[in-house]
């Protein structure tokens, strides 16, 4: 059953906060101070004398007057009366065909606006319409975007798809990005200047930081994969040579382990769907000390499957220049290559990609001796 709340005349102290299934504010009535909501629907029919902060798992309706500013979390967010304030929130589904006469600040899934904006609309949402009327800019980041109504100062976009509704009147500058783009069609109903910002490249400080964050990860991977060779040497020459020896049998073994925590995932949702809660329940509950295992396996695998490769490659290498070099040196010279290789354009991450499954795979095979495992440390080179 649903358990409405009103706010009734005559109790300011509990008109502050609000809990609820259904909050709602009365056409004749005033809360005098800044509400706080938390329901599945909250509606304001009255006056709220301050700001109104919401969490509406459905909906949140304003058709009286907040004076304040609203700031909300909701599924859906409709303003039909007036927000003297501004609108802040993140929200699924925005619609504006009152007045609010402050900024628009959102986060959404859609954006209508059909009403009035007293000053800027800053908005990232899946879609957007906006109308009505907006007092100064309108700046924002949309997959689809249709523009109508006027908007008296600038609008700056960036969208995939941008039309105009044949209301649209811009009284500043469109600087825009987008693929599809109606043209000519616009250029009429913008005062100002229409820019078109075409994608460009990063500029030098940013591919420059790239680099340095680059080179200083493979640093790090290198000291660490001296660090391991210096302690078990011989298990890293032995994963080297079944990658070299057995590469389809190790490129199984890798795949496999990299698909296992989400086949395990997949057959536990599977499980939980299709079984009954007296069955899956016990099932969840032993499973998750084994996904952390085996998620913890993966991650060790992800860290350590460059070392048999850059291994097996740095003995290649050697053997073109008819040496035979010891573990530390080939790992240095193949782990080189393996971050060259990662550089290549289109090819590099395939191939990256193909090495890191097979050198996990390289990891996974019995010992050459029966006896317990001695960690022989490895000369380092220099």
């Amino acid at each position: 059953m649903t358990v409405g709340w009103v706010v009734m005349p005559g109790a300011p102290a509990v008109a502050a906060t609000a809990e609820s299934d259904l909050v709602w504010i009365l056409e004749d009535e005033v809360v005098p101070e800044d509400l706080y909501a938390v329901g599945n629907q909250v509606r304001v029919s009255g006056r709220v004398e301050g700001d109104l902060v919401a969490v509406a798992t459905e909906e949140l309706v304003v058709e009286g007057v907040v004076t304040g500013s609203v700031t909300v979390l909701a599924s859906r967010v409709v303003i039909a009366g007036v927000v003297e304030g501004s609108v802040r929130g993140a929200v699924g589904e925005l619609v504006i065909s009152g007045r609010v006469g402050g900024d628009v600040v959102v986060g959404a899934v859609a954006l209508r606006t059909a009403g009035e904006v007293g000053r800027d609309i800053l908005a990232a949402a899946w879609s957007g319409t906006t109308g009505g009327k907006i007092g100064r800019d309108l700046r924002g980041l949309f997959r689809n975007l249709s523009l109508g109504g006027e908007i008296a100062g600038d609008a700056e976009i960036r969208t995939r798809s941008l039309a105009g509704a044949p209301d649209l009147a811009i009284l500043g500058d469109l600087d825009y990005q987008a693929d599809r783009f109606p043209g000519e069609m616009m250029d009429e109903k913008v005062a100002g200047s229409v820019i078109n910002r075409r994608a460009l490249p990063p500029n030098v400080r940013i591919r420059a930081f790239g680099l340095m964050v680059y080179i200083s990860v493979s640093l790090f991977m290198l000291a660490a994969g001296l660090v391991i060779i210096r302690l078990a040497a011989s298990r890293v020459s032995e994963a080297a040579d079944r990658t070299t020896n057995l590469p389809l049998r190790s490129l199984g073994k890798g795949l496999a382990l990299f698909l296992s925590p989400p086949l395990a995932l997949g057959l536990l949702g599977v499980a939980t769907f299709w079984l009954p809660v007296p069955i899956w329940a016990p099932l969840v509950v032993g499973a998750v000390p084994l996904l952390i295992v085996v998620a913890g396996v993966w991650l060790l695998a992800s860290l350590i499957s460059h070392l048999p490769v850059a291994v097996a490659a740095g003995r290649a290498v050697g053997r073109l220049f008819g040496r035979r070099w010891e573990v530390s040196t080939a790992y240095l010279v193949g782990a080189v290559a393996y971050l060259l290789a990662l550089r290549i354009p289109v090819v590099g991450l395939p191939l990256v990609l193909v090495a890191t499954l097979l050198g996990a795979g390289g990891w996974l095979g019995r010992r050459k001796s029966a006896g317990a495992e001695q960690l022989q440390p490895g000369p380092l080179p220099g």
